[in-house]
């Protein structure tokens, strides 16, 4: 946050990510490419695309942060529990397999 206390500051942060490689990116590609390979193992929905997942699960995360910090844990579910309430909705599982006809 004290990047963005004013806007030299903003310039000359956004300077210095640009000149490090360093970005959001960089904390997305790793875990857009783990649900890829849980993707292709079938453990996450054929049609989930792994890059948006992984951005919105960061954002959960980060949004989750955001209420600890300013409200205190204690006012919303436990970690876990909201970990499970974005996977969940994220809806990654497969779908159960039809029953075989007989």
């Amino acid at each position: 946050m004290p990047a963005f206390t004013s806007p030299n500051v903003t310039v000359r942060f956004r300077q210095a990510v640009r000149d490090t490689g360093l970005g959001p990116w960089t904390e997305t590609a790793p875990l857009a490419a783990y649900l890829a390979a849980e993707q292709r193992i079938g453990r996450v929905r054929a049609d989930a695309d792994p890059e948006a997942t992984a951005r919105l699960l960061i954002a959960g995360c980060f949004h989750r942060a955001y209420v600890e910090m300013f409200v205190g844990a204690d006012t919303c579910p436990s970690r876990e529990a909201s970990a499970r309430e974005v996977v969940r909705e994220l809806r990654l599982e497969p779908a159960p397999s039809a029953p075989a006809s007989v």
